[in-house]
């Protein structure tokens, strides 16, 4: 029987199409770390501007393949999990062969088996003193002020302090009353323009309730469906796509309240429990992610949009620095301070119809498999950055010096490296859609 999988990512984040390098490796993970990504890199002259642009990107180089790395082990784990809850082979040490494992078996399917990811794009905080380091080695090459040359409103210093202006803090669990970035927990119903988890209340939503769905259900089925499966009249048991409504595990769309526990979608009334929204919102609880409020002269222990009593940094730009020949290590310092992968808890819906036992493991590691998508597609932009600096060095740095160009070709296998790991990454999320 001919195989049906849908795929559906929002604002376009078609997973395997993220980089030009997402075909499969023939079994040979580039997880293995640098060793000393600056080797051969001693003689730079930081005082000229291209030499200090060929710092920030071997910087940047560094940070991404460590951050790669931890991306390719994700996978790796959330693969052999997956096989494990299939009691499939979990015995796999790269994430190329534990997800193909997993890939194997989705294809091997003789049902016809439906599978529909959506992801919110991620909100990641830059490690702002790494930023601010790199920032101040750009300007001191060009003798440049960056709180005088940085867009207005996008200066920023991590503070320990009092801040006079906007405070974001990044923490899990932080008491917060003002905008959140991640998951907002409050014992109120809100009314939650993201992912909700707790309780949703009518009149409609989509996501999964595992008591079911009483009106106008569209979805994957874990009970009696009562209407039709795959448009035909069912009254039982449903493994393809069930309209009417649901007794159990109900993974779909609802016109009606969630009357038991509800997880991974979104709520059109109110929700109890928790918010998790990517572009923020109000919220009076617990943030876990980053919650920006305006301080008003009181504490900061983050990133203050202001003059701080306790800088623990540099102030660094967040927007472009504008002194001259500047923007390619500012963007460097960017990409190696986003490689932190400091994100807001991710944002996934799943549902997946003609495979209970593959739709009930992929729910209960829904978690760890929205944080491998998430790292992905967050490392996506820096590592396409860097690889293609790299294409043409005097186009990318100026003029360097002799010991820059020893320096950038001692990288080329890191490069080569960095790029390898992410496009297991690609490959493996490929893998989890049915691709």
């Amino acid at each position: 029987m001919t195989h049906r999988r849908r795929f559906n990512c929002l604002r376009g984040l078609a997973i395997s199409n993220l980089l030009g390098v997402g075909a499969l490796l023939n079994g040979c993970s580039a997880a293995s770390s640098l060793q000393q990504t600056a080797s051969g890199c001693s003689g730079l002259n930081l005082q000229s501007e291209a030499d200090a642009s060929v710092s920030a990107w071997v910087g940047a180089l560094a940070a991404l393949n460590t951050a790669a790395t931890k991306t390719e082990q994700q996978w790796l784990t959330v693969c052999n999990e997956l096989n494990g809850d299939l009691g499939l082979d979990t015995t796999k040490t790269t994430a190329n062969d534990a997800c193909g494992v997993l890939k194997a078996y989705i294809a091997a399917e003789t049902n016809p088996v439906m599978i529909v990811l959506t992801v919110q794009p991620p909100e990641c905080q830059a490690d702002l003193s790494v930023q601010a380091s790199c920032d101040a080695q750009c300007a001191a090459s060009l003798a440049c002020d960056a709180s005088a040359s940085c867009s207005p409103g996008e200066l920023v210093v991590a503070c320990s302090g009092t801040c006079d202006a906007t405070c974001d803090v990044t923490a899990p669990s932080f008491a917060c009353t003002g905008q959140c970035k991640g998951e907002c927990t409050a014992s109120a119903a809100v009314t939650c323009a993201g992912e909700c988890t707790g309780s949703c209340d009518a009149p409609t939503w989509t996501g999964t309730c595992d008591a079911g769905c009483t009106a106008s259900f569209s979805g994957s089925c874990g009970g009696n469906c009562t209407g039709t499966c795959d448009h035909m009249s069912s009254t039982g048991k449903c493994s393809g796509t069930c309209v009417g409504t649901c007794d159990a595990r109900a993974s779909g769309s609802c016109s009606a309240a969630c009357t038991g526990s509800f997880t991974g979608g979104t709520c059109s009334g109110n929700c109890t429990g928790k918010c998790n929204v990517s572009a923020g919102a109000m919220c009076n609880g617990t943030c876990n992610g980053t919650c920006s409020y305006t301080s008003g002269a009181a504490m900061c222990s983050g990133a203050c949009h202001g003059n701080c009593s306790v800088a623990t940094s540099p102030p660094s730009c967040e927007g472009m620095l504008s002194c001259n020949g500047s923007a390619t290590c500012h963007a460097d310092c960017q990409s190696q301070a986003s490689a932190s992968l400091n994100c807001s808890p991710p944002q996934v819906q799943l549902a997946v119809t003609g495979d209970d036992n593959l739709a009930a493991a992929f729910q209960g590691r829904l978690a760890d498999l929205g944080l491998a998508l998430e790292w992905t597609l967050a490392l996506k932009d820096p590592v396409a950055q860097i690889a293609s600096q790299s294409v043409n060095t005097a186009g990318a740095f100026g003029n360097i010096s002799a010991a820059a160009v020893g320096c950038l070709a001692a990288q080329a296998t890191a490069l080569t490296q960095v790029q390898a790991s992410i496009s297991v990454s690609v490959s493996a999320s490929a893998t989890v859609q049915g691709g």
